[in-house]
């Protein structure tokens, strides 16, 4: 707080006020850039808790999604918190401002201003102890979730997942066929999923990115993916949720937090159908028509499975 005894407030503000409120207004920059740095460190975790996760065990799912649903809640508290104090140093700047222009004309609303700034003061002061008092007990938690994950399993699956898999090459040559690709396959026999694309986003990636020598490069490695990846049905519907947010319809950390956490235990979703939606409209149309036991009305692709002659164990992706 900037002053206690309201009753000596005229004196603060013609004696002490100027000094104070400059002093204050660096302090808030102070914390401004304390959250900024918090929030990068949440990141990190949560990036950390998406590099463990196809190697979280079954038993660990609901510590993992409590993790990281904390680790959400963090998130958006260190926004709130960096909201309120940027809205403090902006009130600190028109009370100075309203001093320098005539602080006897302006004297009742940098009274106000004064009081109101208190109030937000005491605000921003709580919802800081509040978080720091929870930080520590995340952190606690996403540790030992990391120490219950067998690293060298992560390090074996990562490889996996950014493996070239040109072998295996799509059902369609795009270059022969420059258009969209509107069917989902999972074939057991080759082990992979081949998901749909849009042409023009193939274009665009192959044009922006120095990784891949021809647009079915592109295809082969981003839209023809192993089905181990999706081995962990909980897991899987959370990263691919969040991928889908993040990458696909670039949104914000928390909105992709949101769905992961809202799909990871949709039991009677297929992980698959979440990694081949190509936005987020198309996987709200696949949901609406699950809901609704109606998937014959979904057509935004075409869903194939293609099973061996002989059906195994592993033939556990139904739609």
């Amino acid at each position: 707080m900037l002053f206690y005894n309201f009753d000596r407030l005229d004196d603060f503000i013609k004696n002490d006020m100027i000094p104070n409120l400059k002093t204050e207004r660096e302090t808030i920059k102070e914390i401004i850039n304390v959250y900024d740095n918090k929030k990068n460190n949440v990141l990190t975790i949560v990036n950390n808790m998406l590099d463990i996760a196809d190697s979280i065990h079954k038993s660990n799912l609901d510590h993992f999604h409590k993790t990281v649903s904390l680790l959400k809640q963090s998130f958006e508290n260190i926004n709130l918190i960096q909201e309120l104090a940027s809205k403090l140093e902006q009130e600190l700047t028109l009370i100075l401002s309203l001093y320098d222009k005539s602080m006897e004309n302006n004297l009742d609303e940098i009274k106000a201003n004064l009081v109101e700034y208190n109030k937000q003061r005491d605000e921003l002061s709580n919802k800081i102890l509040e978080f720091e008092n929870n930080y520590i007990s995340i952190l606690n938690s996403a540790i030992e979730l990391s120490l219950k994950t067998n690293n060298k399993r992560v390090k074996i699956q990562n490889k996996i997942r950014n493996h070239t898999f040109s072998k295996y090459p799509l059902k369609v040559d795009i270059e022969l066929e420059p258009h969209d690709y509107n069917v989902l396959t999972v074939s057991e026999k080759d082990q992979k999923a081949y998901l749909p694309f849009f042409y023009s986003e193939i274009k665009k990636i192959y044009q922006n990115s120095n990784d891949y020598a021809t647009l079915q490069d592109v295809v082969n490695n981003l839209y023809i993916v192993p089905l181990d990846r999706f081995k962990n049905s909980a897991i899987a519907r959370f990263k691919e949720s969040f991928d889908l947010m993040r990458n696909k319809e670039k949104s914000s950390i928390t909105k992709a937090l949101d769905l992961a956490l809202e799909l990871m235990f949709k039991y009677e979703l297929n992980p698959i159908v979440i990694a081949a939606c190509r936005n987020l409209d198309e996987l709200d149309i696949y949901l609406d028509c699950l809901e609704e036991n109606e998937l014959q009305d979904f057509s935004c692709f075409e869903i194939k499975f293609e099973v061996m002659p002989k059906l195994t164990k592993k033939s556990t992706f139904l739609f």
